[in-house]
This record gives structure tokens, C-alpha cells and sequence, in this order.
């Protein structure tokens, strides 16, 4: 299930890891190792609980990152050579443990299968958010916000700092952007900070993070001893951790809503030219009525194109051979009544929503 909570500031918070729900028939398949789902972002949801304090929409999944991992891409071909090794269907924890039975892991088809039925929604969720905040900011902040273990063996040896900040190395965001998010947690007491380090940003960040058209995406990492007593189940959390790091939160996402506000002229193509250009597959995944519209401008065009074209063509060749000027005439005089009949058709379109005409185009970050 995915659950979306709409406000209309420019802060959009995507949980992808902190669902528990297994169905039936995948969790009967788990080993022991599979059901503790150690690796989950554990109440997360009760961190990011703040649209009583700051105008926010928030997209999270119920589904358990056991069954599919919403921060890798549907398919691995999509990704670079090194990260292909990294399914959307994991079969073993972060620090290399089998969480299925022998024999129980799933195969291609039944991977595509779970792509659909829970993948695929979910970041079309997420990509309607994003147009949707599109239409009333110019700069929009997407925080994939995300937590596990402070120590797991061979994934943080070291340790993880209290909160860990991803920007695909700085091609994510706007770098003033990401440093204010860094500001608001360091110099407060007991908190470390990690940039680019532990987490440089996954799918999600990587393929919505556009400051270019205005979308901002950076990865929030905690390390759960930041709000949990203990790292292991039944993972609960310390109310007093729980209310300070809420406190920091609001506060830094307060900041990212003034920098936006502040941020206002910033340049940023028209989505027209980007949708032509990128977003092809998007808009054939989740077309709008624009994208429906502007299908059908284009063929209306086609057809203006063709039908001017080819008679001007057969009174030329006519007229060479001195035949039947009067029925190039005639014809040139039909296709003129037909290219004024055309512009009524798309002008009636254009009256029906104007405004979605100007700023609905799909936003199509997601490649």
C-alpha cells in the first residue's frame, strides 16, 4: 500500500523503508534471518511525523524492503556496470545473510511481477507529487528519508555518523541547499554529521534530483540509535531521542522552505521542452490531459502538413503538363477550408484548461 499525505509547501518526504508488510506467500518462504527484517527503517514514520509542524506532503510505503527495494531501479540494466549486481528483489541482508529459504528465492518473472504490483506505483506516486508541487513553487525539495543499523558488518565496519546526507556527490541538488541541510544538524550537541560519505544517494536520488528544472533531491540517512533504545527488536523507539531529533528536523526543513521562497527567480527551462526532450517513457507510463492534448496537436499538424503538401505537388506536376488547372485550384481551395477548421478544434482545446496548458506538463525527472 502506499500512503500519501498532500500539503502544499515546497518539502516533499519519501519514505521507502520503513513498511513491514510481507504477503503471505513471501513470508512463508523466509528463513528466520528474513522475518526479523533487521534492515528495515524501522518507525521511521514517527520521525518524519511532522505536518503539524511544517507544510509537507509525505509518500511512504507499507510494503516491507524485503519484499522489493524502492530505492533501486525496477531494472538493473538501467544502472552503471559496478551497481548491477543490486536487485530490486533482495535475497540476503545488508551485511550478506540469506533471508530465504533454500531454493525459495525469487526468479525473473516473479521479480517483474512484484515491480508492478508495488514498484511501479509507488514512483508514479511519487512523480505526481512532484509535478503537483511543480505548480505552485519554482524549487521543489524531495528528502528520501531513510534509516538502519549504526554498525553493520561489512556495510558501516566503522559506524554510521547520527545523520547521514546523500547528494550523488553534489548532482542532486544545489549545493547551497545541501549545506544548509548539513547546517542544521551540525553544532548541535551529540550529533555527527556524514556528507556523501556513507550514503552518496540511491535510485531515488539519482534519478528525481534535477536542480536544473527545479527538483532538489537529497538522501536523509539516520543511524536508528538516533531515535531507537535499542538497535534490534522489538526496535523501539526513545520518545526523548524521537522529540529532540523532531525538533532538528522542523527546524531544518524550515530552512529549506525559506530557501526556496528566496530562491523563487531562479531560472528553470519550461517543461514543455523537457517533456519533448526527456520524458518520453514517463509520458507513457502516467500521460496527463496534456500529454493527450499535445498527441493530439501533433497529429492535427501531421495531417495540416500532408494535406498542403501533396496537392501543391499535383498542381505543379499539372500545370507542367498544362492539364487540369482548375482542378488544383479546386483542391487548394478544400485543404485551405480544412486548415481553418483545424485552429477551431485546438482553440476549444486550449479554453478547456488553460491553466493546465501552461504548467501541467508532466515533470518527468524519472528516466
Amino acid at each position: 500500500m502506499i500512503l500519501v499525505e498532500e500539503g502544499q509547501g515546497p518539502i516533499l518526504l519519501c519514505l521507502p523503508h520503513s513498511g513491514t508488510e510481507v504477503p503471505k506467500m513471501v513470508l512463508g518462504r523466509f528463513n528466520a534471518t528474513g522475518r526479523l527484517q533487521a534492515d528495515l527503517a524501522w518507525r521511521l514514520e514517527q520521525v518524519f511525523g511532522l505536518r503539524d509542524q511544517v507544510d509537507v506532503t509525505l509518500v511512504r510505503s507499507t510494503t516491507s524492503r524485503y519484499v522489493i527495494d524502492l530505492d533501486k531501479a525496477a531494472n538493473s540494466q538501467t544502472l552503471p556496470e559496478a551497481a548491477q549486481d543490486e536487485p530490486p528483489c533482495p535475497t540476503s541482508t545488508l551485511d550478506g545473510k540469506a533471508i530465504y529459504q533454500e531454493g525459495e528465492e525469487p526468479g525473473p518473472v516473479e521479480t517483474e511481477q512484484r515491480c508492478l504490483l508495488f514498484h511501479d506505483p509507488f514512483h508514479l506516486a511519487l512523480r505526481r507529487q512532484i509535478d503537483r508541487l511543480l505548480k505552485l513553487h519554482n524549487q521543489v525539495v524531495v528528502l528520501d528519508c531513510q534509516s538502519v543499523r549504526s554498525s553493520i558488518q561489512g556495510y558501516t565496519d566503522k559506524g554510521l555518523p547520527l545523520v547521514n546526507i546523500g547528494s550523488a556527490e553534489g548532482q542532486s541538488c544545489d549545493p547551497d541547499l545541501r549545506n544548509l541541510l548539513v547546517g542544521s544538524f551540525k553544532g548541535e550537541p551529540g550529533i555527527t554529521v556524514g556528507v556523501d560519505e556513507h550514503t552518496k544517494g540511491g535510485f531515488i536520488t539519482r534519478t528525481y534530483g534535477r536542480p536544473d528544472l527545479g527538483v532538489h533531491c537529497l538522501t536523509l540517512l539516520l543511524a536508528q540509535r538516533s531515535y531507537l533504545r535499542h538497535e534490534s527488536p522489538p526496535f523501539e523507539p526513545d520518545k526523548s531521542r524521537v522529540t529532540r531529533l523532531k525538533t532538528i528536523l522542523s527546524d531544518g526543513l524550515s530552512r529549506l522552505v525559506d530557501w526556496t521562497e528566496m530562491n523563487t527567480d531562479k531560472a528553470r527551462p519550461p517543461v514543455e521542452s523537457e517533456t519533448a526532450e526527456d520524458g518520453a517513457q514517463t509520458d507513457a507510463e502516467a500521460p496527463g490531459p496534456d500529454a493527450e492534448n499535445t498527441e493530439a496537436e501533433t497529429e492535427t499538424a501531421a495531417t495540416d502538413d500532408v494535406n498542403e503538401k501533396e496537392p501543391v505537388q499535383g498542381a505543379e506536376e499539372d500545370d507542367a503538363d498544362g492539364t487540369r488547372p482548375e482542378q488544383a485550384e479546386s483542391e487548394e481551395a478544400q485543404d485551405m477550408e480544412a486548415a481553418d477548421e483545424a485552429p477551431s478544434t485546438d482553440s476549444d482545446d486550449a479554453r478547456t484548461e488553460p491553466d493546465e496548458n501552461e504548467n501541467g506538463k508532466p515533470m518527468l525527472v524519472a528516466e
